[in-house]
């Protein structure tokens, strides 16, 4: 049984780009299509389809130049443990490019979107 559907999405995300998939299924859930969605904007999947009986969530990995656009996932809120900061303290990240994904009351946004409405939330993962 699966305790976090997140983690296990997220988890999933890294080991499939890892290995070279072009595609992965994890199981659907709205949290997971959020994510996918903010996932989508910032360019690290192309694409992402819900199956018709509405289980599962299919996602297109990114590559440039064969080299994933997702090489390491660090998982912030976890069933035990949930990580919730304001907008003037939230983390920046290991690099530039990486992206941290937040949950907030306007919905599922990027680290650098929640800094400029100036809203905080739920940090739950970061990705580079």
């Amino acid at each position: 049984m699966i305790q976090s559907l997140v983690c296990d999405f997220l988890i999933r995300l890294k080991n499939s780009s890892l290995a070279g998939n072009k595609t992965m299924t994890a199981p659907n859930s709205r949290l997971c299509k959020n994510i996918a969605e903010v996932l989508k904007k910032n360019k690290y999947i192309e694409d992402f389809s819900v199956s018709p009986d509405n289980r599962d969530l299919t996602l297109t990995l990114s590559y440039e130049n064969d080299t994933p656009a997702v090489s390491m996932v660090k998982i912030f809120s976890k069933p035990g443990r949930r990580w919730y900061e304001k907008s003037s303290s939230l983390p920046w990240g290991q690099s530039k490019e990486s992206l941290i994904i937040i949950s907030t009351s306007s919905g599922v946004i990027s680290q650098r979107e929640a800094k400029k409405k100036g809203i905080g939330g739920e940090i739950i993962a970061e990705i580079c």
